[in-house]
């Protein structure tokens, strides 16, 4: 064909509604730019394998192993149970997430995970709980399972990148199901089975109407057979979650897995302590008898089922930023006669004790620092406060020591004294080992004089006066974004 182009010497012809495209000028496709978009809608931090997460909270070895293998073994198809769905549900503290990872981390080995996510409510702008990049993030990761699949994807959203913008519904349609749909039957063949897991789903978005159009999207997918998955979800047993997976429509489709508060599981506990004890004696050159076998049996039954109270004893014993290991121990130990004589049936009954002597530990002169930086830290989280600025290296954590007059290092020693319930990370980012640790803090029938909100008033004072200071010293841009969010966080509902 030559240059002229294909109408030379053409006649005698019309041209109804034509339509040209210049092919010269369009923009090409660039292999793995949709791809790449799709990972920055997603939320990589709270991958199974994600370095944000290492050490993850898996299994300590020979503990939760029945529930490890009722799910490895349904996600490999060995299982006596064929739901296409499972739900595990338990209080907080029961270890739900730690066999969530050591599920993961099996599943992986053999080639049967698709994808895993692990909602948290930790607090700052890290995207862990934020429910519109759920299907994102799993369609990212069943993307590096299959590539053509992934090839799928990356045209699909080069065409239009406002697809992981979407409506969580439309989500779910436009990044897993119809690329789905597209594959052959040798790539189909490659996703089949595979399993996809959801941890903490009651930890993400803002309400209950959030997690029940998650669960259902899935449940319609699963009856309409649009999507070859087999979905965990783990959650606490929230009202509104029984109540979508009690349903009619989803309850035969469910293998349901309840995990209590037990103290069937005190072997369990004991072999963890003994394990992690040992540890912290050999780092610190303790003799053998700086802990009985007696001292072991008080620290399993204070943990009373709980394996979140035994994971932060190790911390609280262990933490190099502690008065040392011996005088920690007794201070955990000596919970056991302060709580004689009390009837609370609670399941986090003894878990607030413990936590109430990590508060008691804080020096009296600090503690009204340390309330009012817990209060800040949860207000910027639930006020969404970064996104009061186009700036994007805004970080909530410096903002609240310099609105304190903090300096980095007082800012991390301060941190420092809560060792065993929160982590300042190198990057500036306060994030809980537990999110039970600031749900006992919110709660003043469980936390009393330690309750952050009773910090509240005083604090907005403190950035009021924060706000009078500011602008005697100076004017500008800075000013006005640093006003906006004080103004905002004095006025914000909690």
């Amino acid at each position: 064909m030559s240059n002229a182009g294909i109408l030379q010497g053409a006649h005698d012809f019309v041209l109804n509604n034509p339509v040209f495209n210049d092919i010269h000028n369009a923009v090409p496709y660039k292999k793995g730019a949709g791809l790449k978009t799709l990972l920055s809608a997603s939320m990589p931090d709270a991958f199974h394998d994600s370095s944000a997460r290492d050490p993850p909270p898996s299994c300590h070895p020979g503990t939760r192993y029945n529930f490890i293998d009722a799910i490895t073994n349904w996600g490999l198809g060995t299982s006596q149970h064929i739901e296409p769905m499972l739900w595990m549900h338990g209080p907080a503290g029961v270890g739900k997430s730690a066999i969530a990872q050591t599920c993961s981390e099996r599943l992986s080995e053999r080639g049967k995970l698709g994808a895993a996510i692990f909602f948290s409510r930790s607090v700052g702008p890290n995207k862990r709980d934020d429910p519109h990049r759920l299907f994102p993030s799993l369609a990212y990761q069943v993307a590096t399972k299959s590539k053509p699949f992934g090839d799928i994807l990356d045209n699909y959203i080069q065409d239009d990148p406002t697809l992981v913008t979407k409506s969580i519904r439309e989500q779910f349609q436009e990044l897993l199901v119809k690329p789905l749909s597209q594959l052959g039957a040798d790539a189909a063949g490659v996703v089949e089975g595979l399993v996809v897991i959801i941890d903490g789903l009651d930890e993400c978005g803002k309400g209950p109407e959030t997690h029940c159009d998650i669960i259902e999207v899935i449940v319609v997918s699963i009856r309409n057979r649009t999507t070859p998955f087999r979905w965990v979800l783990l959650s606490r047993p929230e009202t509104h979650i029984v109540g979508s997976f009690t349903t009619n429509d989803t309850h035969p489709l469910t293998y349901q897995l309840e995990i209590r508060v037990s103290r069937d599981i005190d072997n369990e506990i004991t072999l963890y302590l003994t394990d992690g004890l040992r540890k912290i004696q050999r780092r610190n050159g303790l003799p053998d008898s700086w802990i009985s076998e007696q001292d072991i049996g008080v620290l399993v039954n204070l943990s009373g089922g709980l394996f979140i109270y035994a994971t932060t004893v190790i911390r609280f014993v262990g933490g190099r930023e502690s008065l040392g290991p011996v005088d920690q121990l007794r201070a955990v130990l000596a919970l056991a006669s302060s709580n004689k004589g009390t009837d609370s049936v609670h399941p986090l009954s003894e878990l607030d004790l413990f936590y109430t002597l990590i508060m008691r530990c804080v020096p009296p002169r600090i503690l009204p620092r340390i309330q009012a930086i817990l209060l800040l830290t949860l207000i910027t989280r639930n006020t969404g406060f970064w996104r009061h600025t186009e700036r994007e290296d805004w970080q909530t954590t410096p903002w609240i020591a310099n609105m304190m007059g903090l300096s980095e290092p007082q800012f991390r020693n301060a941190c420092g004294l809560l060792h065993s319930v929160l982590e300042l990370t190198p990057y500036w980012e306060i994030t809980f080992y537990h999110a039970s640790f600031m749900d006992f803090l919110q709660d003043p029938s469980r936390s009393g004089e330690f309750c952050i909100f009773s910090r509240l008033d005083s604090l907005r004072l403190e950035l009021l006066q924060q706000l009078n200071d500011a602008h005697a010293r100076s004017t500008g841009e800075s000013t006005v974004e640093r006003d906006l969010v004080a103004l905002t966080l004095m006025s914000a509902p909690i």
